[in-house]
């Protein structure tokens, strides 16, 4: 049977040893830097300079505690120019998930799901894939669930990161729509939604549903946990912020961003 999730594994394999990445800072809260790549880092130096949207290279150690930072240039954004601009505020969209015939076809998806991620790949790379991978060879279409983790929560329990994201497919399981989550690489079969967030809420607290991102971002205290639904074409947390700010919808995703997903969080 494939890996199950223990508790000590933070959504990634657990890091021994220093480790160094770089990334866009999301935001800083309550002693918690949270970075766009989904990591978080514990900053317990006596002073430092940074600010939401910094870009910085920076070290920290096992436990996700900040040892060091340099600010970089930052490289141009091109998830954010995928929108397509409304002019009038009214509904989103429409998208209409498929409707899965069955658990056997729910199956199939998750079994088709590519297998050969890199072991330090990101959660919204590898969702990315798998969601345009099934859509461009059944014509399958899935939505993607966000999970954000608050600050005290993230504190309780010292969590190595701030959000996740999977692809989630609507199934007709005899009569009964089921939405399932297909995460590959954290489970050995489709989830419920319950069960794939218990997989990292170790408090088994159910997460609040929004469609907002600011009230999980000014109110981090009262929960555990928030969910947002999105369309197959959301990647990252920035463009469900893009949304609420501007009115601006995504609806597509080009070749070139899912072959950078592809290049970034699997091996070819």
């Amino acid at each position: 049977m494939k890996k199950l999730f223990f508790a000590g594994l933070m959504l990634t394999c657990s890091f021994l040893q220093a480790e160094t990445f770089k990334s866009r800072i999301q935001s800083i809260e309550d002693g918690i830097i949270k970075f766009d790549n989904g990591r978080v880092a514990f900053q317990d130096l006596k002073s430092f300079n940074l600010h939401p949207d910094d870009y910085i290279e920076v070290k920290i150690d096992e436990l996700s505690t900040l040892l060091s930072y340099k600010k970089l240039h930052s490289p141009e954004d091109t998830n954010l120019k995928q929108f397509t601009l409304r002019t009038e505020e009214t509904t989103p969209p429409l998208f209409e998930p498929t409707i899965v015939q069955g658990m056997d076809e729910a199956w199939k998806i998750f079994n088709r799901s590519n297998p050969y991620w890199k072991r330090v790949s990101e959660c919204t790379d590898r969702a990315h894939v798998w969601a345009h991978q099934e859509f461009k060879t059944t014509g399958t279409k899935s939505r993607k669930i966000f999970v954000f983790l608050t600050a005290s929560y993230i504190n309780s329990v010292r969590f190595k990161w701030w959000f996740h994201v999977a692809p989630l497919y609507r199934v007709n399981d005899n009569g009964t729509i089921k939405e399932l989550v297909m995460d590959y690489r954290y489970s050995d079969r489709p989830q419920t939604v319950k069960e794939w967030t218990d997989l990292f809420v170790y408090t088994k607290r159910p997460c609040k549903v929004t469609t907002r991102f600011s009230e999980y971002d000014v109110n981090p205290q009262t929960e555990n946990c928030y969910l947002i639904y999105e369309s197959m074409h959301y990647k990252i947390p920035g463009e469900i912020h893009e949304q609420e700010l501007s009115g601006r919808y995504k609806t597509s995703s080009s070749e070139s961003e899912i072959k950078a997903s592809l290049r970034y969080a699997f091996q070819q």
